[in-house]
């Protein structure tokens, strides 16, 4: 699961201004190395997640939960807190079907709303890193930035399933610490959105972001921090029924 402010980052354009090692394929054998190994990510397609946070602006506090098996599918549950009464969310992503129910009833989504439902589950698979390397995505280095005072190697990544994303690099680490991409804000405005990563932590040789902060066109919009996690070779796919 990251943005930054300065907008999505050009492709370098000549070759030469590049070192090996800011490469983009090898940026992404360093990153996957450091998040566990390609090895041990493909052991866990799939994983669940307990989170809370917050939405900024209002401060709507929730928790919930996320479910997602690569490749397509993804369930979030949340719970909000709205004047003292809790209402809750859910969000189905498995193929082209997606649902959205509040508080069991069933939403109508914009077409809009959809996209962005269904590149969700596009994210959830790129977050695995190792899946950049197969020819359906397309890679372009990107140029360096410093990011929450790291120093970082950007990738652009393009597919027919996602739309424009940079990803960030911290150098030293490896660690994936931020996404730059276009985004779809609750009033339905396309916004550019940042997401940074933070406070990594190892589980079962997994190396894994237990805190993301969101920005949509520069002010603070969602953060969330995962309470719990745990990665799985498979989820039953009840989990993910698209009624």
């Amino acid at each position: 699961m990251s943005r930054f402010a300065c907008g999505f980052l050009g492709v370098v354009l000549v070759a030469g201004f590049a070192s090996a090692q800011d490469q983009p394929k090898d940026v992404l054998q360093k990153a996957i190395k450091a998040h566990g190994g390609e090895a041990n990510l493909k052991k866990f397609p799939a994983g669940l997640s307990k989170i809370a946070g917050i939405v900024v602006e209002p401060k709507l506090p929730f928790t919930g939960s996320v479910a997602f098996s690569v490749p397509d599918k993804v369930r979030v549950e949340m719970t909000f807190e709205v004047a003292g009464q809790k209402a809750n969310s859910v969000q189905i992503i498995n193929g082209r079907k997606v649902s959205q129910t509040e508080n069991g009833t069933a939403s109508k989504l914009s077409d809009a709303a959809v996209a962005e439902l269904r590149e969700s589950a596009a994210i959830q698979e790129l977050s695995l890193l190792y899946p950049l390397l197969e020819a359906k995505y397309t890679l372009a280095a990107g140029k360096d930035a410093t990011i929450d005072g790291k120093d970082c190697a950007t990738v652009l990544v393009k597919s027919a399933a996602l739309k424009e994303t940079t990803l960030a690099f911290d150098k030293k680490t490896g660690h994936l610490t931020a996404m730059l991409r276009k985004g779809l804000s609750p009033a339905q405005k396309v916004v550019d959105e940042r997401t940074v990563f933070s406070e990594f932590k190892t589980i079962e040789g997994l190396v894994v972001p237990m805190k993301s902060v969101v920005s949509h066109d520069g002010r603070a919009f969602l953060e969330i921090t995962v309470t719990e996690y745990k990665p799985m070779a498979k989820l039953n796919d009840k989990l993910f029924v698209v009624e």
